[in-house]
């Protein structure tokens, strides 16, 4: 029978220089292998350039799902290769299709007979391992799908990028932080990926450690578990815990607001590429930094294009790479190793042309924030160790390095690093590993210093500050790096690269000044409005426009939130008063109306009180509208309302694109409660604005009419303003509120806080809302399913512009304990409190509302129904729940 199968291009194979052949791989033992499949729809490169142009908020905001759907792998795909495995007996063990991952496991003489190769077993300096030689042969129905087949070879590819130092005398990471000038911020809200081939961390360690560095909250650290047996137990690899400890610490001293998780996966390039694709595609993960690599000559063609193509999506979702470039000069390997060749190399992945920041090494003096010298790391006493760089021998030069001169010849192929930190050990950061004190230091303490950096620049922005890389290329003299023109990379006597003006293969564009960076990153702000260019040019290419036109400023956030809190505390004293007395109402604020609603399943229950609008008594032109969500741990989710988009008109039939029909009904029936003043409070009575219109009209009456009183009374100008802050389905309530006013009454609105908010309307009503001429901020705390709801494929979408937090390690994992505001305003401002039934260590209550299951679920928890009106149908939905009544 002729055999119709074809070389999978890349893929040849050779045995690791120096090892033994031991013999042919025992036919009956497992094997485990990681097909990725080809994208149904390919990525166009100059798409790919036009997004790295872009500034974050001048970026979509990215929608995984939709992602996954245009550029994840195809049915016909995942079917061709489900009928490939079950005719060569291999089992399927897991797909995953964002990802374009398949996983199969078998026998290995299966997988030889599958793939067309041989498998023998080999002794090498690190061991044993799995090998084969020649290409992999793929069967014509799959050969079109399929991009990579990885695990066959299961040889290390990596080593750690570190160098340990008995000195003292060196910094902790804050100390590094002020040098390079970064803004404040600590990552609260974002997620920090570290990937580990080896080692672990340990609890104990890191807490001295933070005390020891001054940092009062450690960070949330967390493991995930890639391949099976990683990671190992703490202590039995001392090297790699060194790799392990020493980028938790720095990443975490740095940014310790920030979540840090931990892929742990077994040093092969399968593991390696499945640890990596998992961090990208997560949609909490918001910088991976790298401290592993190896020369590209140990890598086969296959891995290097699978990473690249990996790349392109890290740099489409806003997630950048950050990769050590090596820790020997310009060879990137030493004369011991086998196969060393006495020839310039560059480490990958750090060399990877697509979504990957190249990190090198400097030597970093300076005390305060004064940095008195930094020069390239060059260890001068031929030791070998130095920064790695040089010009890749793979990837053709990326389009944002077009012009990039080494060594005086303009680059055809990619350079790296393209940027720096310190990372020489004489002036490294201060560790604690196996609970002994030391001093390291290595590219692998750059990358996590850039992946914190990020964290606190995306905390400042209020969105992920995603692939930048371009915008520092295209942007030499905004001051973003600190160029660095003195020392070279030559080691062993190889003629290595010289420190220039500008970027070069030892330093890049040099070590990070993070307050430049970000304002390269925010746009222009010097008086002018930095919405009006970004909008433009986001029109332009098509992305969103941005929202956000002021920084976020947290404890502004936690001040409004206090507000809903008000509202809250009044209804819970008296919940079937649509009236009830001040609460809790800020200082400096009075309560001016009351604000009610036809609550749920409209026509069956009576007005509720829902909210209020408080007045200022320092500038009593300026008022806040503040809404609460639903008052308990099952009531919530009666926010989805409705599964069903229906036209949403304001004034006289203004068209403002679709919103959940529930959450438009909702809005019709809101109410103003003026609160009673003068007389009218003596005689204890109560006025509804109702006949004067709409919700917003009512609004704009009650504030016009007090601004302009205190204008004649005091001589303030006839104008007035509201801020507008909401909860869960107050959330959606005050971003419909914000459409009515601006396109109606057109009351200012200096500015909207929502916290958990479901989404509200479709891509037109989005549209609208994120043109509007005033600040929002969508703060979402990303454990939170409410803010995910209702799904992206019933056509709903987010409005502009996100701030996230994570609770996760912060408080009690419940679906209650997530939504909670009390828990979005502790994780905002750490030194408020969690309700009591969600801190950590306590038992959660019995919901306030429910009816037992029965049937097989007799006994197991309680069912919070919903009757959701949805147009003509009612859908009826049931969620299993124990939780408390939450706030």
């Amino acid at each position: 029978m002729l055999d119709t199968r074809q070389v999978l291009t890349g893929s040849d194979r050779a045995p690791l220089p120096g090892s033994r052949l031991v013999g042919r791989t025992d036919g009956a033992a497992t094997v485990r292998v990681t097909v990725i499949l080809k994208r149904k729809n390919p990525i166009d490169p100059a798409s790919l350039q036009a997004h790295g142009a872009l500034l974050p908020h001048e970026r979509p905001l990215v929608d995984h799902a939709a992602f996954a759907a245009h550029f994840g792998a195809s049915d016909e795909a995942i079917s061709a290769l489900r009928a490939f495995a079950l005719a060569h007996g291999l089992s399927v063990e897991n797909v995953d299709a964002a990802r374009r991952v398949v996983e199969l496991a078998g026998s290995a003489a299966n997988m030889e007979q599958a793939f067309g190769t041989e498998l023998s077993d080999y002794e090498a300096k690190g061991g044993r391992y799995r090998g084969r030689r020649g290409p992999i042969l793929i069967a014509s129905e799959i050969h079109a799908y399929v991009e990579a087949v990885l695990g066959l070879d299961n040889r290390p590819v990596a080593k750690p990028r570190l160098v340990a130092r008995a000195v003292q005398s060196a910094f902790y990471p804050k100390q590094v932080a002020t040098l390079y000038n970064w803004p404040p911020g600590d990552g609260t809200g974002e997620t920090i990926a570290l990937i580990e081939l080896g080692g672990n961390f340990g609890a104990a360690d890191l807490q001295t450690y933070f005390a020891n560095a001054g940092v009062a909250t450690p960070p949330a650290v967390r493991s995930v578990s890639v391949s099976p047996g990683a990671p190992a137990a703490y202590g039995s690899d001392p090297d790699s815990d060194g790799e392990v400890m020493l980028d938790i610490e720095v990443a975490g001293a740095m940014a310790p607001g920030a979540s840090i998780v931990v892929y742990f996966a077994e040093n092969t390039d399968q593991g390696f590429y499945q640890a990596v694709s998992l961090a990208v595609h997560d949609p909490a993960t918001t910088a991976i930094s790298i401290s592993w690599g190896s020369a590209e000559k140990s890598w086969s063609a296959q891995s290097m294009d699978a990473w690249n193509s990996l790349g392109q999506a890290a740099a489409l979702l806003n997630v950048p790479i950050f990769v050590a470039a090596g820790d020997h000069g310009c060879a990137d390997e030493v004369p011991a190793d086998a196969g060393f060749d006495n020839q310039q190399h560059v480490d990958f992945p750090g060399s990877c042309a697509s979504g990957v920041i190249s990190c090198g090494g400097t030597s970093l003096a300076g005390a305060g924030s004064t940095i008195s010298s930094e020069t390239v790391w060059s260890d001068n006493a031929g030791s070998g160790w130095a920064t790695g760089g040089g010009v890749s021998t793979h990837f053709p030069v990326p389009a944002w390095q077009n012009g990039v001169c080494a060594d005086g010849t303009p680059l055809t192929m990619r350079g790296v690093p393209d940027v720096a930190g310190v990372a020489d050990a004489n002036t490294g950061f201060n560790v604690i590993v196996n609970g002994q004190p030391g001093v390291s230091g290595g590219t692998s303490a750059v990358a996590p210093q850039w992946a914190a950096l990020t964290a606190v620049l995306s905390q400042a922005l209020g969105r992920k500050a995603g692939f930048f890389l371009p915008l520092l290329y295209a942007n030499p003299n905004s001051g973003a790096t600190n160029d660095i023109v003195s020392g070279s990379n030559g080691v062993y006597g190889i003629p290595g690269f010289s420190a220039t003006p500008g970027w070069d293969p030892c330093t890049g564009l040099g070590s990070p000044n993070g307050a430049n960076i970000l304002a390269l990153l925010a746009g222009p702000t010097a008086g002018t409005n930095p919405a009006q260019p970004v909008a433009a040019a986001a029109r332009a290419t098509g992305a969103a426009a941005p929202k956000a036109v002021q920084p976020y400023n947290a404890a502004e956030a936690v001040l409004y939130g206090e507000f809903i809190e008000a509202a809250y505390a009044m209804y819970d004293a008296a919940p079937n008063n649509v009236t009830p007395p001040p609460s809790g109402i800020p200082a400096g604020y009075e309560l001016a109306a009351w604000i009610q609603m036809q609550d749920f399943i409209l026509g069956s229950t009576g007005p509720v009180f829902y909210g209020i609008l408080a007045q200022s008594s320092q500038n009593p032109a300026s008022f806040v509208l503040a809404i609460r969500g639903t008052s308990n741990g099952i009531e919530w989710w009666d926010d989805l309302t409705s599964l069903v988009l229906e036209p949403f008109t304001v004034g006289d039939g203004i068209p403002c694109g679709s919103v959940g029909s529930g959450f438009a009904r909702i809005y019709d029936t809101l109410e103003v409660i003026e609160r009673p003043t003068g007389a009218a409070a003596a005689a204890d009575t109560v006025r509804s604005l109702k006949p004067v219109g709409g919700f917003s009209a009512q609004i704009a009456s009650l504030v016009s009419r007090h601004a302009q009183a205190q204008a004649r009374v005091t001589g303030i100008p006839q104008s007035a303003s509201v801020v507008v802050a909401g909860h869960s389905l107050g959330a959606a309530l005050a971003t419909l509120y914000a459409v009515d006013n601006a396109k109606t009454d057109k009351i200012p609105s200096p500015i909207c806080y929502t916290f958990a908010s479901p989404r509200v309307g479709d891509s037109t009503f989005v549209g609208i809302f994120d043109q509007l001429d005033f600040t929002s901020w969508r703060i979402v705390n990303v454990r939170d399913i409410v803010p995910n709801l209702p799904p992206e494929i019933l056509g709903f979408r987010d409005v502009d512009a996100l701030q996230k937090y994570d609770s996760n390690g912060k408080v009690k994992s419940s679906i209650a304990c997530a939504h909670a505001l009390t828990t979005y305003l502790y994780l905002i401002d750490p030194s408020r409190q969690p309700d009591a039934n969600c801190a950590l260590g306590v038992a959660a209550l019995a919901p306030a509302r429910a009816v037992a299951t029965n049937g097989n679920g007799a006994g197991n928890g309680y069912v919070a129904v919903l009757d959701v009106p949805a147009g003509s149908v009612s859908i009826d939905i049931r969620f299993n729940v124990r939780e408390p009544v939450l706030h």
